[in-house]
């Protein structure tokens, strides 16, 4: 008991160490969940749109894409979804009624929801 008492001060830095060293550490996790976490807000960003179209669009191709999309086509994307375009020109936009502005037409997240449009696949109801 004696022992536990007088290497308790240590405890900190051999957690340290070790959550260092170790592939699956704490630090690693966290880094993970968050990016699981601004996964995870996206998608509900997608699913909850102003109208039911951009539902039905983001919320399919979300459900496709977000799982596998860099942290920089995350960022990419959120700024699409969250940008200040009206959730009717956003539809326009992706459905090629209305052309984009210059930001979306050269930014390769934007065509990737397109294709998705295009494939009839965001089309579908989930």
């Amino acid at each position: 008991m004696s022992l536990f008492k007088h290497s308790s001060h240590l405890l900190p830095m051999v957690t340290r160490m070790v959550s260092t060293s170790l592939p699956n550490s704490s630090a690693s996790t966290a880094v993970k969940s968050g990016l699981e976490k601004y996964r995870a807000k996206l998608l509900y960003q997608s699913l909850k749109r102003g109208i039911l179209e951009n539902d039905i669009i983001l919320g399919g191709f979300a459900r496709e894409h977000l799982p596998s999309m860099s942290e920089e086509e995350l960022v990419a994307y959120d700024k699409i979804i969250n940008a200040e375009h009206m959730e009717w020109d956003l539809f326009y936009y992706v459905s090629e009624k209305k052309p984009p502005p210059p930001e979306l037409e050269h930014c390769k997240v934007f065509h990737k929801i397109k294709d998705y449009v295009k494939n009839s696949k965001g089309l579908e109801r989930h």
